[in-house]
């Protein structure tokens, strides 16, 4: 059988540290396969290995998918990569504005003004670079259910909707590779009982699939497995012969209990009544509307699950609680015992609040490294801007500390891995011990031994201090115990 690819006897560096050693894989023409494995540092690195992405520091990889069209590109002289034959939908997508810059900020996407620099769907993925063949944007718009958004603005989509169209952005190239990171999180139950369909359909149009995955979710249309671990690949099988029994036995090490207790001990409790009151709320940009008659209480120390398909409101709904949204001061909202628009700051509220989602992490700037991230937390700024003085830079060190991630102190946040910037997200929301804690889909493209871990952490964090909780999860195997009661939209 003819060969896509093989990787043979490779050693290979990602993120200055070695990933992989003396790893061989073979990729034959007609199978699709999922990359299973208890690292997501690992999972990505192998992507990005195929993608050419990796330092390749021993052994070779040889992409037999491209030799015809690097060879017509070379006798016509042109510009040329295998890369051109590769689309890669990654768990970090960066979409840019009209004047071809990535500079948006976190409020922009619930202000109507803003969104005008910002490109539609329809503009999005006619402005990309389109191969030749069966995919074009009528058919990826209508496969990935992004015809009545073709109109709306980047800033604007959900976190699920924003997956959906980096997987359309990917399939209009009509690669001969697709690689998908991870692809099924963020999405809603609905949306990932199709998937099984929609990769069916990319696979009978000739193009060959890879996708990393979580073990329990690997879907029928893929035809083989291959197993990562102890920097290779373990072991490779056809999916109707894998039993997870053999693989990821989870054991997991906490962390430092009394270490957390300490830096959560505050010096005195606010007191409130109501942490948030919401009555009747509406909101709507020109003749969509997103949120109707929204009445919701959440009281001292409840730990609520909020619930919605992509796109059913949930981060307007946030917007409005995290004082992100103008539209705030048209409805009847109360914040820790305050009505918005009754003279209180951003600030006032945004003190009380720690926030986590996935997307936060795109919007700092690029110079920031993971301490000055835990440290804006303290500020609740996009980063750091200002100085700060020893004792709250050894309190930073110590969260870091805490999570064993103080290491990458002097890293810039978008080096270290997703798990790891996850876990500097949780710091910087937890550094002031808020009164609300709010985790959008904050466990996102962890792997199967983080999610857990960061689902324990929050059982353990709310154990200890009557914090109270909204957490936002497509997985109900993520939420944590605590968790007594659901909004659902």
């Amino acid at each position: 059988m003819a060969k896509v690819l093989s990787i043979r006897n490779a050693t290979v560096r990602f993120l200055e540290k070695i990933v992989f050693e003396d790893m061989d894989f073979e990729w034959e023409e007609g199978q699709h396969w999922a990359i299973i494995g208890s690292s997501g540092v690992e999972l990505t690195a192998f992507l990005d290995t195929i993608l050419g992405r990796t330092m390749v520091t021993k052994g070779e990889i040889l992409r037999f998918f491209a030799e015809k069209y690097q060879q017509e590109k070379k006798e016509s002289k042109e510009v040329h990569s295998f890369r051109d034959l590769i689309a890669i939908v990654s768990q970090q997508y960066a979409f840019r504005n009209k004047s071809n810059l990535q500079n948006f900020y976190y409020q922009q996407r619930f202000n109507s003004m803003d969104s005008e620099e910002t490109l539609t769907v329809a503009e999005y993925l006619l402005g990309l670079d389109h191969q030749k063949g069966e995919w074009n944007i009528k058919k990826v718009l209508n496969l990935f259910k992004l015809e009545s958004l073709k109109d709306k603005s980047l800033i604007k989509l959900s976190n699920g909707e924003t997956r959906r169209l980096a997987m359309a952005s990917a399939l209009v190239k009509n690669p001969k590779l697709m690689l998908l990171d991870q692809p099924l999180t963020g999405l809603d139950i609905q949306t990932r009982n199709s998937f099984d369909r929609i990769l069916q359909e990319i696979r009978e149009s000739g193009i060959h699939v890879m996708i990393s995955t979580n073990s329990h979710e690997i879907p029928a249309s893929i035809s083989h497995v291959a197993v990562l671990g102890d920097k290779k690949v373990k072991e490779t099988m056809e999916r109707k012969s894998l039993d997870l029994s053999e693989f990821f036995p989870i054991q997991l090490k906490g962390f430092d209990g009394l270490l957390l207790k300490r830096l959560l001990s505050k010096n005195e409790e606010e007191g409130f009544k109501r942490i948030i009151h919401l009555e009747n709320i509406k909101v709507q940009y020109g003749e969509k509307v997103i949120l109707k008659d929204i009445n919701w209480t959440v009281n001292p120390g409840e730990k609520w699950l909020l619930k919605g398909e992509n796109g059913a409101g949930k981060s307007t709904l946030l917007s409005l609680v995290l004082g992100e949204n103008p539209q705030a001061y048209a409805n009847n909202i109360w914040l820790f015992d305050k009505k918005r628009g009754s003279g209180e700051s951003i600030w006032d509220i945004k003190k009380q609040i720690g926030f986590v989602a996935p997307e936060l992490s795109r919007f700092f700037p690029a110079n920031q490294t993971c301490l000055k991230v835990v440290l804006s937390g303290l500020f609740d700024t996009m980063g750091l801007f200002r100085k700060v003085n020893k004792e709250q830079e050894d309190m930073a060190m110590k969260w870091l500390k805490l999570f064993k991630v103080e290491t990458l102190a002097g890293k810039l946040l978008r080096q270290v891995s997703l798990e790891e910037q996850r876990f500097i997200l949780l710091a910087r929301a937890l550094i002031k011990v808020p009164s609300l804690l709010v985790l959008d889909e904050a466990s996102q493209g962890m792997d199967e031994y983080q999610r857990v871990l960061f689902k324990n952490t929050i059982d353990q964090i709310c154990g200890l201090i009557p914090i109270t909780l909204i957490y936002v999860s497509h997985y109900q195997e993520d939420v944590p115990d605590c968790v007594d009661r659901v909004f659902q939209l």
